[in-house]
């Protein structure tokens, strides 16, 4: 082997030697700024009263040997730096760095042959393997002081307190996911099963908004605000939908109308809130008679004719009371005029459509059908065109069309505002289900499935004996009757004389009361001086009417 190739070898072998070394001191340092990180992060956990969770460690386990590997090959051992370490440890007088410098400045010559054949036999004879490694102890122990702490940490279980705390946090997940899900289900009803009333008023995209931004945590406490919040949104959007003017004006008009006998069932539902059948009953009372034969329209003109004059007295206390005006005299100051020619039917229709265009509270409505009444009755009794009378016919029919809409539109309102009102009930029960450790399901909390999982196991300790048949419990009714000269499929013998056999016999037999009697002294709570105290005082008593008794024989 040539002098170059011996000392290259030998120069490897350092360097392998060193890399070693330097791989024991990267890997102590990493091992021990592990540790350092695992045991302060199991003291975070431990301190708190948790159980250490294996994910730190498996962590740890992975980030050595990455750690080392990823600091190993930054920063590795150069030729230069093998050469210089060997010329110390072995005493070779800077030849080896000699030799590699003058190799990369390429100089030859037999000067420089003969110091390359000289160092080669010098380094020979030499073993790498006499460097030292120089293991860190110190550090070493320390990372095994740090790795039994960490172990034993590992072992060590959650308190009772975090225990419980960390199976809330497992039945709050569960239960928040379970009432998220049903108000969704909620919710979809309510939109699916809404009348055509309520359509008009509901804000589908709104509420599903709100029930999206419910979450699923394990937090109790969150979980509580959040739904309380639902519950608040809900409980204002049912505020806003209360009609309570409205309905004391219809609860009025209910009552007017009860005064007549032909409106009094169409009060009693207006009273009733039953606002959909009221409409109905008075949209039944629509003006259809032909105007040409006024008897026949006079006729059916009176009854809605009483009905909108109840409802318009109402209408008028109603604002009196909350100091509003109605508009309905325009429509009569249209028609004051009865020579204009047909002006004023047309000018009532046109008021009629504008009214359908409008939004008029129902009081208004009210006035306003009163008003086309008197119109339409006064075109008949004045006998004016035939076109007048239908276009008073035609507007009455739209006043009374424009309030049965209204009511029914109320209608809608308070069923959506009840369903709103339910919806906001349900998020409140939804909050004592989260409190509630009892309660299995949220449909056995709320109320909707009685009963739980499995049979319970209680017990009771009384004991009903068998009756007696010689004894009479007062449940027995005995008839008599009169015997009669006919023949009888029976006889009667008396008890001396008979020839029957008994079949059952009857033995009185003592019972025991030994655990009642005892019930009876364990609940003797009288105290002993409180006895003395009554036997003294009916003595006296007792002594005081001898005495009296023995003076008055005297």
């Amino acid at each position: 082997m040539a002098a170059h190739d011996r000392i290259a070898l030998f120069i490897a072998t350092v360097r392998a030697r060193l890399e070693q070394a330097r791989g024991v001191r990267l890997f102590s340092i990493i091992l021990l700024a592990v540790l350092i990180a695992l045991t302060g992060w199991c003291l975070l956990w431990v301190l708190q009263g948790y159980a250490v969770p294996r994910m730190g460690y498996l962590i740890a386990t992975l980030a050595v040997p990455a750690l080392a590997i990823a600091a190993w090959m930054i920063r590795r051992t150069t030729e230069a730096r093998a050469a210089h370490v060997a010329d110390d440890h072995f005493g070779l007088k800077d030849s080896l760095t000699s030799y590699l410098g003058f190799s990369r400045e390429h100089r030859e010559g037999e000067l420089y042959a003969l110091q390359a054949v000289q160092t080669a036999e010098r380094v020979q004879a030499l073993d790498a393997r006499s460097i030292s490694l120089a293991w860190p102890r110190r550090l070493l122990s320390i990372s095994a002081i740090l790795l039994v702490a960490c172990v034993a940490m590992g072992f060590r279980k959650a308190t009772p307190f975090v225990m419980e705390k960390l199976a809330l946090e497992v039945e709050t997940t569960k239960k928040t996911e379970e009432i998220n899900k049903e108000l969704e289900e909620e919710v979809e009803e309510l939109i699916k099963n809404a009348s055509e009333d309520e359509k008009e008023l509901l804000k589908p995209d709104e509420w599903r908004q709100w029930v999206k931004e419910l979450k699923e945590t394990k937090d109790q406490k969150e979980a509580m605000r959040q739904y309380a919040e639902l519950e608040r949104k809900l409980q204002e959007a049912a505020q806003k939908l209360s009609q309570r003017e409205q309905e004391h004006l219809l609860a009025k008009a209910g009552e007017e109308l009860k005064q007549e006998a032909e409106l009094r069932e169409v009060g009693r539902k207006l009273e009733e809130k039953n606002y959909r059948d009221a409409a109905a009953d008075l949209q039944k009372m629509e003006l259809k008679a032909d105007v040409t034969k006024p008897d026949e329209a006079r006729k059916e003109l009176a009854k809605l004719k009483a009905a909108a004059q109840r409802m318009a007295a109402a209408a008028r206390n109603f604002q009196q009371r909350t100091g509003k005006q109605g508009n309905g005299n325009k429509s009569s100051q249209s028609q004051s005029n009865p020579n204009n020619n047909g002006q004023s039917g047309q000018q009532s229709q046109a008021e009629g459509q504008q009214g359908e265009s409008s939004q008029s509270s129902m009081d208004q409505q009210m006035a306003s059908l009163d008003e086309a009444m008197q119109q339409y009755e006064k075109a008949l009794s004045q006998k004016q065109s035939e076109s007048q009378c239908k276009s008073g016919q035609k507007n009455a029919n739209q006043k009374l069309g424009q309030l049965c809409q209204s009511m029914c539109k109320s209608a809608g309102q308070r069923d959506l505002m009840k369903k709103l009102m339910k919806l906001g009930q349900c998020a409140g029960q939804c909050q004592g289900y989260l409190g509630n450790k009892e309660c299995q399901s949220l449909a056995q909390c709320m109320g909707n499935k009685p009963g739980g999982k499995k049979a319970g196991w209680g017990s009771v300790e009384s004991r009903r004996a068998e009756s007696e048949p010689t004894m009479d419990n007062g449940n027995r009714d005995q008839l008599e009757g009169i015997k009669g000269s006919g023949p009888a499929n029976t006889s009667i013998e008396a008890a001396d004389s008979g020839t029957g056999t008994a079949t059952r016999q009857v033995k009185a037999t003592e019972r025991e009361w030994k655990r009642q009697l005892e019930s009876f002294i364990q609940r003797e709570d009288v105290p002993a001086e409180v006895k003395e105290g009554v036997k003294e005082y009916f003595k006296g008593i007792q002594e005081v009417g001898a005495e009296k008794k023995t003076e008055a024989q005297k």
